[in-house]
């Protein structure tokens, strides 16, 4: 696999810390402790992910990676899948916190390694072979400055 543009290597990396957190969701790990006492664990590392780095990692995407994208590149139709991916997700993680369960976490897994892998194969691919080199380092200053301040323990 090629190197990923150091423009997006911020936004890679909190796609790995997503990632982890849906594996260890889909294989149960940690699991055998009791599955209340997993879910409750769960649980709280999916709202800490929240709230630490998804919130700001879609607001990232959402207000300078996508439109810069779709400036330079034109309307592209898997930004309006990746916003509503945005939109299901958030919703997800607040039904966790109403309706905590199982098959919430499930869901929060399977949609967060999906969305993740549709950004990294499909998006990221497009940014790395059609963003003019100079907006694509515009563009990476910016991404980097904002996740320090919308996500400043990472």
């Amino acid at each position: 696999m090629s190197r990923r543009h150091d423009s997006l290597i911020p936004l890679s990396h909190q796609h790995q810390h997503a990632l982890a957190l849906a594996v260890i969701i889909r294989r149960r790990f940690g699991i055998e402790k009791g599955e209340d006492a997993w879910l409750e664990e769960m649980l709280a590392k999916a709202q800490n992910a929240y709230g630490t780095e998804l919130v700001g990692h879609f607001e990232v995407e959402e207000t300078i990676l996508f439109p810069e994208m779709e400036k330079n590149l034109g309307k592209l139709d898997l930004v309006l899948e990746l916003l509503d991916d945005h939109q299901k997700l958030h919703l997800i993680v607040k039904g966790l916190g109403t309706h905590p369960a199982l098959s919430g976490l499930d869901e929060l897994s399977t949609l967060l390694e999906a969305h993740i892998h549709k950004e990294e194969r499909r998006l990221f691919a497009e940014f790395e072979a059609r963003m003019p080199a100079a907006e694509a380092l515009k563009v990476g200053r910016e991404i980097d400055a904002r996740l320090k301040r919308v996500c400043p323990g990472i």
